[in-house]
């Protein structure tokens, strides 16, 4: 017989029985909507965890801390200065590096002042880090320049008060008093703006300077890494910790540094070579792994709780398929008469299993979509809280998992029926003649 003949006699034969042959179906289509659905949830958990840590910061950026520990426990001291930003940036998968230089001031605009913690940076590395404006642009210096550059962080200018009554710089109606085109003011000193508390001036004492501030730009609220810093050229910075030793921590080298690497697939190599290095490393990739680790496993017994429905739905395609044998047991006999092979019979049984399989993953597909859409809507509307997972997600049905879905229903089905085709075969023909 050739293929599509044996393809019509199957779903010919599977139709003179549709109820049966339907609720075989229907029991598919629930296995594989379960098992579809579950693990459709358990890549939503994990894409809403990747997604928060990457919303935190990039995956890709390593920060470098000065000094590690030897194997005793002992803490190994080892600066970073720039012999090691280049040897950092010599790492094969490195794509830049950001020395941290942080500085702590004070800025006043005529009565009221805020903290500012400011970050020097190069136009070009912070471009690569993703440092995004709201407005303006990045900070330069130049020695001979009256007054330093600055692009502060999103929240500064909402931040001013007054020292001496502690009232933030707001009108009535909340507005800031404090604008882009104020004039400001950086102080190292915090004498310059609270004044000598102690009724004694310190032996030796020299007020620390003022330095005239230009606002170029103000950062974007998007860099959540870096949200809270104010920015300065990495040269400007320098010389203001030069000049106010007294008033600032000035430690030799940088605090600290960030290495951004080319791919998340480069992380693991790149800090390996920085600690080999001697320095202490951490990445979010870390506690990202160890997410969808969890999620791994809870996607596990989601899918397995979805597997015990297709094992059910298993049994009763076998149990179809052996009434089937049951029921034409003089059909096979004469067939077998006739000088049908042996393996048209077994491909005829396997072929309506196959069939089964493939109605069932078709519909369940269609199910599993729509339950994942009306999960999607329940969740939007924050039904649930996340399922107390803490995460906002969302059924995710990928299309491998789509197309793994309606194969895997048919390879259910195949193995379901091999048992009874393989029965079928066995029969006898004249005893299978006989049978009344």
């Amino acid at each position: 017989m050739k293929f599509f003949d044996l393809l019509q006699t199957a779903f010919l034969n599977l139709w003179r029985r549709k109820l049966r042959a339907i609720l075989t179906v229907l029991g598919l289509v629930v296995g594989i909507t379960s098992i579809v659905v579950m693990i459709s949830l358990g890549l939503g958990i994990e894409k809403a965890t990747l997604d928060f840590y990457e919303s935190m910061g990039s995956l890709t950026i390593i920060d470098v801390q000065a000094g590690s520990y030897s194997e005793d426990g002992k803490y190994v001291e080892k600066k970073i200065d720039d012999q090691s930003i280049a040897a950092f940036e010599g790492v094969p998968g490195v794509q830049a590096v950001l020395p941290m230089l942080n500085l702590y001031g004070l800025v006043t605009s005529g009565k009221y002042f805020t903290n500012l913690q400011i970050l020097g940076v190069d136009a070009g590395t912070a471009e690569t880090f993703g440092f995004t404006l709201a407005e303006g642009a990045m900070p330069t210096y130049s020695r001979g320049a009256r007054s330093y550059e600055i692009v502060f962080s999103p929240w500064v200018l909402q931040s001013f008060y007054n020292p001496k009554t502690w009232q933030v710089a707001v009108d009535r109606e909340g507005n800031s008093l404090i604008t882009k085109n104020s004039r400001f003011r950086l102080t190292f000193d915090w004498m310059n703006v609270y004044g000598n508390q102690s009724m004694e001036t310190p032996e030796g004492y020299t007020p620390g300077k003022f330095y005239r501030l230009e606002l170029v730009g103000v950062l974007s609220e998007e860099n959540y890494n870096y949200s809270w810093y104010s920015l300065m050229a990495k040269d400007a910075v320098l010389r203001l910790m030069k000049e106010n030793k007294d008033f600032v921590y000035a430690q030799e080298g940088y605090q600290s540094a960030q290495i951004k690497c080319v791919t998340m697939d480069e992380v693991a190599s790149v800090r390996q070579a920085v600690m080999e290095l001697g320095y202490t490393t951490y990445s979010a990739l870390d506690m990202v792994e160890q997410a969808q680790e969890q999620t791994r496993m809870l996607r596990a017994v989601l899918g397995a709780i979805g597997a015990v429905a297709l094992l059910v739905a298993a049994i009763g395609i076998m149990n179809t398929m052996m009434m089937s044998i049951y029921e034409r047991t003089r059909e096979i006999g004469i067939i077998k008469v006739l000088g049908c092979r042996m393996g048209n019979i077994v491909t005829m049984f396997l072929m309506e299993a196959l069939l089964i399989g493939f109605f069932g993953g078709l519909f369940g597909l269609g199910l599993s979509y729509g339950a994942s859409a009306l999960i999607n809507l329940w969740m939007a509307r924050g039904g649930g809280m996340g399922m107390g997972m803490g995460l906002p997600f969302q059924s995710v049905i990928p299309l491998y998992l789509a197309a793994g879905g309606v194969l895997f229903s048919m390879v259910v089905a195949l193995i379901s029926g091999l048992y009874p085709a393989l029965r079928a075969m066995r029969l006898s023909a004249l005893a299978a003649i006989r049978n009344e």
